[in-house]
């Protein structure tokens, strides 16, 4: 056996096994958090785009965010917000007007 694997104690061993098992169980808890929260995210972002008139695609995609969780978020956003969102910046769209302040004078 290696010198230095004699000294450690099996305590010592214990402790370290105990604390990586804590850290795994946090990264678990972080991970389905936040991946509940980007579910909630892209399941709001869906009910409130508009809609094509005479589609059902909003409908189906709620559906399909509703069933398949988090793997349904991940498509939603790659499929779906994403290339929207390009098609928007596209267009030349900017955010409404903030009420009381004027653009700089040219």
């Amino acid at each position: 056996m290696h010198p230095l694997l004699a000294q450690i104690s099996p305590d010592t061993v214990a402790v370290g096994m105990g604390l990586g098992f804590i850290a795994l169980i946090a990264f678990l808890i972080l991970f389905g958090l936040a991946s509940f929260a980007f579910w909630i995210w892209m399941l709001v972002d869906c009910a409130q785009a508009p809609e094509k008139p005479g589609s059902s695609e909003k409908v189906v995609w709620i559906l399909v965010l509703i069933f398949t969780s988090w793997l349904g978020a991940l498509l939603y956003f790659f499929f779906v917000r994403q290339p929207r969102r390009a098609a928007t910046r596209s267009r030349g769209f900017t955010s409404p007007p903030i009420p009381g302040h004027r653009p700089p004078i040219r």
